[in-house]
C-alpha cells in the first residue's frame, strides 16, 4: 500500500477546510416574538378560546421581542418596531420608551404590553421594523421640517419612502424584518358577533371566517337576484344574528331552507347596511342528498310601532325575516310631476326639471322630497322608479315595501288598499328619512284581498321554498 506524501496529506487537508461552513450572515432577519400572559393569565388552550372580542373591549397581551439572524442567533438591532395584532386592533403598546403602537429595542431585546382588541380564530402579533421614529410634530421631525435630510432628492412624508409617517424623525427606511407570535385562541364570531351588537360592524373590511357550528344551524331564509341572506338559529334570542352575503348574482345550488356549514367573507358597512362581500360558502351535503324536508325556519318577527320606531330594535333585525300586517299603501301615488311643491294621487314624482334625479339641495325639488316624506300617504315617484320602495302606514307609523318579487302586484293600482300581510328581509339604507325596507322573497310573502296576491298565508317552512337555483342566471351580463 502507498503511503501519502507529506504534500499530499497537506493537500487533502486543506480540501477538508473548504468543507467548514461559512460564517452567519449579519444583520437583521426576523424576530422572535412570544406572547406571555393575556390579561394577566396563561394563555387560552385551543380546545378552551377566549370568546370572539366583538372590538367594545381591550384586553392586555403581555409579549417579549427579540431581533434575529438568517440563522436564528440573537443581533443587538436598536431601535423603534411596529406591534399589531391580526385579526385585530392594537390601540397602543406599554413598555420602556413605548410610543403609540411602537417600542424600542434595546440591545434587540423589548418587552411590554399590547392594548388589543376586535380579535377572533386564531390571533397574532405582528412585529415589524418600518425605520420609524416618532417625535411630536411640534418639535419638527426630519419627515415634516422642509428638508432633504438624508440626500436622496426626496423631501419628507409622504414624498420620501423613507418616511413612514409624518411624525418620523428618521428619513431612512426599515428593513422591513417582521416576525409572528404563536397563536392565542379565541372563537370564530357568530353572526351577532360580526353584526356588533350595534350600528356597526366591529370587522370592517376583514375577511372572517363565521362560525357555523351549533346547537341550531345557520339557515338560509332568501335567495335574492344578488346573493342570499342567512340567520343563525342558535343565537335567536340575542338578535342582530343575520346577514346579507352579497354575491353578484344568485348563489349557485342553493334554496331557501338549507343549512350552512361554512361561511366566510369580508364584512362591510354599505350605507349603513352590514353585508358579507365575496362570500364562501358550503352547504349541509347530507341534506341535500337526502332531500331532507324543510324543518327549521325562524318565524317572522311582526312588526309595529314599537320596533318601527326604535333603531336599536330594528337593527337587532337587519337582515331577518320580518312581517308588518294591516298596513295601508299611500294614496299619493304617482308619475306626474307635483304642482305647487303639493303632491296628490297623480303627482309624486319630485324631479322637476326632468333630470332623472331629485336634486336635494334644490329649494324647490328638495321642498317637494320633503313635503312627500312629511306625508304618510305619499311615496315619491322617482324613488319608487329607481328602486321599487313604496310607502306603507298604520294609523302614523310609516315604512317603506319592495314588492317587485310579487311580480302580479302593482303597488300604484292599489294605492289607498290595505294590506292583508307582508312578509320579506329588512333592509338599511342610511341616506333619506325612511332607513328601513321590507323586501318580498316570492309572491307567498304578500297577501291582499284582491287581485295580484297570494290567497294562503303559508308556514315559515313552506313559504318561499322554490326549487334549488342551477347556475348564475346573470352569467351573460358578468
Amino acid at each position: 500500500m502507498k503511503r501519502l506524501s507529506t504534500a499530499g496529506l497537506f493537500f487533502l487537508l486543506s480540501l477538508a477546510g473548504c468543507t467548514d461552513e461559512a460564517p452567519p450572515l449579519p444583520g437583521l432577519s426576523t424576530f422572535y416574538v412570544r406572547v406571555t400572559k393575556v390579561n394577566g393569565s396563561d394563555l387560552p388552550a385551543s380546545d378552551s378560546p377566549r370568546p370572539a372580542n366583538k372590538g367594545d373591549i381591550e384586553e392586555l397581551w403581555d409579549f417579549e421581542i427579540e431581533a434575529r439572524s438568517p440563522f436564528g442567533e440573537p443581533v443587538t438591532k436598536e431601535g423603534m418596531v411596529r406591534v399589531a395584532v391580526e385579526p385585530g386592533v392594537v390601540a397602543g403598546v406599554y413598555g420602556e420608551g413605548a410610543m403609540g403602537r411602537n417600542i424600542p429595542l434595546v440591545d434587540g431585546k423589548a418587552k411590554g404590553t399590547a392594548r388589543v382588541t376586535a380579535m377572533y380564530g386564531q390571533a397574532r402579533l405582528w412585529v415589524e421594523d418600518l425605520g420609524y421614529v416618532p417625535k411630536p410634530l411640534a418639535d419638527k421631525p426630519r419627515c415634516s421640517n422642509g428638508l432633504d435630510d438624508n440626500g436622496d432628492g426626496l423631501i419628507d412624508f409622504p414624498a420620501d419612502p423613507g418616511c413612514a409617517f409624518a411624525d418620523d424623525d428618521s428619513e431612512e427606511g426599515g428593513t422591513f424584518a417582521a416576525g409572528t407570535s404563536q397563536p392565542v385562541y379565541y372563537s370564530l364570531p357568530r353572526l351577532n358577533d360580526i353584526q356588533g351588537n350595534g350600528a356597526t360592524t366591529p370587522y370592517p373590511y376583514e375577511a372572517v371566517q363565521i362560525e357555523t357550528k351549533g346547537p341550531l344551524p345557520v339557515v338560509v331564509t332568501r335567495i335574492a337576484s344578488d346573493g342570499f341572506y342567512v340567520t343563525d338559529l342558535s343565537k335567536q334570542a340575542e338578535g342582530y344574528n343575520h346577514i346579507f352575503a352579497f354575491n353578484f348574482s344568485a348563489p349557485v345550488k342553493m334554496r331557501v331552507c338549507d343549512q350552512l356549514t361554512y361561511l366566510s367573507g369580508t364584512v362591510v358597512e354599505f350605507f349603513g347596511f352590514t353585508e358579507l362581500s365575496f362570500p364562501s360558502f358550503k352547504l349541509d351535503e347530507q341534506r341535500i342528498r337526502d332531500n331532507a324536508p324543510c324543518e327549521l325556519m325562524p318565524t317572522p318577527t311582526l312588526l309595529d310601532s314599537m320596533n318601527i320606531n326604535d333603531p336599536k330594535a330594528m337593527e337587532k333585525l337587519e337582515s331577518s325575516l320580518v312581517r308588518i300586517e294591516g298596513f295601508t299603501v299611500g294614496k299619493i301615488f304617482g308619475p306626474k310631476p307635483v304642482v305647487n311643491l303639493i303632491p296628490d294621487e297623480d303627482h309624486s314624482n319630485c324631479d322637476l326639471n326632468g333630470d332623472g334625479q331629485v336634486d336635494f339641495e334644490d329649494d324647490v325639488e328638495g321642498a317637494c322630497s320633503d313635503n312627500c316624506a312629511a306625508d304618510v300617504n305619499c311615496t315619491e315617484w322617482t324613488s319608487y322608479a329607481a328602486r321599487g320602495n313604496y310607502k306603507v302606514f298604520n294609523g302614523g307609523t310609516q315604512i317603506q315595501i319592495n314588492t317587485g318579487t310579487a311580480a302580479e302586484f302593482d303597488p300604484v293600482a292599489h294605492k289607498g288598499e290595505t294590506l292583508t300581510a307582508v312578509t320579506g328581509t329588512l333592509r338599511n339604507f342610511s341616506g333619506g328619512s325612511l332607513n328601513w325596507t321590507i323586501e318580498t322573497r316570492c309572491p307567498d310573502d304578500l297577501l291582499c284581498p284582491k287581485s295580484g296576491c297570494a290567497k294562503e298565508d303559508l308556514a315559515p317552512i313552506k313559504a318561499c321554498i322554490r326549487p334549488r337555483t342551477i347556475g348564475d342566471a346573470d352569467q351573460s351580463t358578468n
